[in-house]
């Protein structure tokens, strides 16, 4: 996710294993290194982008039922459809780097804070609305927060008879393109011939982006500790400074800290092989602790600390960057911890265990 200022729900339980008495580093056991680079592919990236595409379909179906029968109850649907497109979405910025980046996928969904003054303006234009005219919108007039903005309004309170008919214009659109840009990016992944997905399996083989698999495992600990950053620093760092809640991330619908959470559970997905009820049969998690079993236990700890000092930001972010800002600060270094562990240790761990 970006935002003017830095270019760059529920948490998942970590079952976290005992070392016993003996803390010696595990310095026997042999993890395929290939195959921890497909578990990724296969149980992470691909249903994780695939999934952002069935809920952005389901969601411009809600806003289409919504447009055709406006009425209080399908505006609520269109918000839910909203909240569960969003999920999939922020835990993929865990791994933010390829299509996503590279052709400004991101940045076209999830700019942010919203340009309301420009929205606004459109919409009280006699300009038209089609969807060509909001695809050439950048990308802080559209996306995820121009829909949030139109379905819940300020506050979070906008009834449906509130919605003018050159809002649903703009809303209908929004949608569309929303949706028809994270159809582009599972397909960068999926689909000949961009197959970005190949280009991970293939590190070190013969990728085109990634020329060994030190590459690709130094990219992927590095993006990892860079959501880290953005959460801690950005995300959160603004608002809370500036105690100014227009500049949350999801300030209408009140589901900045969800994203927050879903950012680094998308940094557990990563590291762990895991994207909601699926688990590889390995994973780097376990690639570290085959050499360095204290080194796995503290990410993983660190990650769990994270996501639980995150839990207790109430009852909202919008709130709490007034009434409860403790509980901000505290995650905020969580955030810091784990960074520097990610971008520090498990690099380290990566050159000098990756040898390809």
């Amino acid at each position: 996710m970006k935002n003017t200022l830095l270019g760059l729900s529920c948490i998942a339980a970590v079952a976290l294993s005992s070392c016993g008495k003996d803390k010696t580093p595990v310095q026997n056991t042999t993890v395929d290194e290939q195959e921890v680079i497909t578990q990724f592919v296969n149980v992470v990236g691909n249903p994780n982008y695939a999934d952002i595409q069935v809920k952005a379909t389901a969601l411009n179906t809600a806003i289409v039922a919504f447009l055709a029968t406006p009425t209080d109850a399908n505006l609520a649907t269109a918000r839910v459809a909203w909240k569960s497109a969003r999920q999939p979405w922020e835990q993929a910025e865990g791994y933010l780097f390829g299509p996503v980046e590279d052709n400004y996928y991101d940045p076209t969904m999830d700019s942010w804070p919203l340009n309301r003054t420009d929205v606004d303006a459109l919409i009280g234009s006699s300009d038209a609305i089609t969807l060509t005219s909001v695809d050439a919108l950048d990308g802080f007039s559209k996306g995820f927060h121009g829909i949030e903005y139109i379905i819940f309004g300020p506050g979070g309170t906008r009834k449906a008879a509130d919605i003018t008919a050159r809002q649903k214009d703009y809303l209908k659109y929004t949608s569309e393109s929303l949706l028809n840009t994270t159809t582009t990016l599972r397909d960068s992944w999926l689909v000949k011939p961009a197959d970005y997905a190949n280009e991970i399996i293939n590190a070190g083989k013969g990728s085109t982006a990634f020329k060994t698999r030190k590459d690709l495992f130094v990219t992927i600990a590095t993006q990892m500790a860079a959501i880290c950053e953005e959460v801690g620093t950005g995300k959160m760092a603004e608002p809370f400074t500036e105690r100014d809640s227009t500049k949350d991330e999801s300030s209408y619908s009140h589901n900045t800290t969800t994203d927050f959470i879903n950012n680094i559970q998308g940094v557990l997905n990563v590291y762990t092989a895991t994207y909601n009820s699926a688990k590889g049969t390995t994973s780097l998690s376990a690639l570290v602790a085959s050499k360095n079993a204290a080194l796995d236990t503290k990410i993983k700890t660190q990650i769990q600390t994270a996501l639980s000092a995150m839990a207790l930001i109430t009852p909202t972010f919008e709130k709490a960057i007034y009434d409860n800002r403790d509980k901000i600060s505290n995650s905020q270094t969580a955030l810091a911890t784990l960074q520097a562990t990610l971008e520090g240790d498990l690099i380290t761990f990566i050159q000098t265990n990756i040898k390809d």
